[in-house]
């Protein structure tokens, strides 16, 4: 199923669950619309009386869901409870409406916090923690090698993203890409865990087909770019610490490709201002899986000559006078 982005701010502070005599219909909640894709996940976890609204009539329909609630919304549904047991001590959840849940779900070995000390229960879910969650909870087999475009091989939610496409959970949101760092909404994680209670064991996944290198790339750079405040002028997509509408000495970067010249892909960049740090590092990472940060070393280096190389069977160029030029060559069959 593909999923509307769907952009919200601020934290929910409503609580996901009313009272144990609050309405659980759906029918009830004045937010929900008829026949919408979600309406019948909704209405099942509200009858199991694993969910209810804000205790106003409102579901909270397009509002983001947190990790506090997920906790709640999986311990209730499990029937977990926090038994006294000693888990990871966390920092942020004494007092919290959630503690419990949150205690719950950690001894069952279902969600964790980050790195630190923090659960985060207050922090937006996204789909990568979604599905890791998902996966834990449901004994979610992974039943194919098939992954996500935008999904790496050393990401630590492969796995989980696997078992939710191969047991049709979920679809992505388009063009075979996962998007694992969008928000989840309230309805939307409805309808993943209803998906994830019925699944079909059945269910056989389309195979998503190899990306074909370099149009695959040029779809993913384009991206990179829009997303890190460049713009287009002509076919070259530029980046000025101003703005578009400043004048051109601004211009810090310059960005081409070409699918009809060897040199498919030339980047000219005039400065080493850090805000070019991320999307030089993000483009070169799409083109070079391997060696994207040897490259990115030789590009940040002030004394490095100019240079030609291959790399992850690209060629690549390096030129440098008062600026530095960088071609990299069509993917080699």
């Amino acid at each position: 199923m593909n999923f509307k982005h769907v952009l919200a701010t601020g934290l929910i502070t409503a609580t996901l669950f009313g009272a144990t005599n609050a309405h659980a219909q759906t029918a009830d909640f004045t937010d929900v619309p008829s026949g919408h894709w979600s309406e019948s996940s909704i209405n099942y976890l509200a009858d199991k009386k694993v969910i209810s609204g804000y205790g106003n009539g409102s579901f909270g329909f397009g509002d983001n869901v947190t990790r506090g609630q997920v906790s709640a919304i999986i311990s209730r549904y499990l029937k977990l409870e926090n038994n006294g047991s000693k888990v990871k001590h966390f920092s942020d959840i004494n007092g919290h409406m959630f503690e419990n849940s949150i205690k719950a779900v950690a001894q069952a070995g279902i969600m964790t916090g980050d790195s630190t000390d923090k659960f985060r229960p207050d922090d937006t879910l996204t789909r990568y923690e979604m599905a890791v969650i998902l996966q834990k909870a449901f004994h979610l087999a992974v039943k194919t090698n098939d992954l996500f475009y935008d999904v790496s091989n050393n990401h630590w939610a492969k796995d989980s993203v696997r078992s939710l496409y191969s047991n049709g959970i979920t679809n992505g949101i388009g063009d075979y890409q996962y998007g694992g760092e969008m928000n989840v909404t309230r309805e939307q994680f409805a309808k993943f865990m209803y998906n994830a209670i019925f699944v079909n064991p059945n269910f056989v996944p389309e195979s998503i087909p190899e990306k074909d290198g370099d149009e695959y790339n040029y779809k993913e750079i384009q991206k990179i770019l829009i997303d890190s405040g460049f713009f287009k002028e002509d076919s070259v997509y530029i980046y000025n610490k101003y703005g578009n509408n400043a004048n051109f000495i601004y211009n810090i970067m310059y960005f081409s490709f070409s699918s009809e010249d060897e040199s498919a892909y030339r980047m000219t960049i005039y400065s080493d201002d850090s805000v070019l740090n991320e999307p030089v590092k993000k483009i070169l990472k799409t083109l070079l899986p391997t060696k994207s940060d040897y490259l990115y070393n030789i590009i940040k280096n002030p004394t490095a000559s100019s240079r030609t190389l291959e790399l992850d069977g690209r060629k690549v160029e390096i030129k440098r006078d008062s600026s530095i030029s960088v071609s990299l060559g069509k993917l080699k069959s």
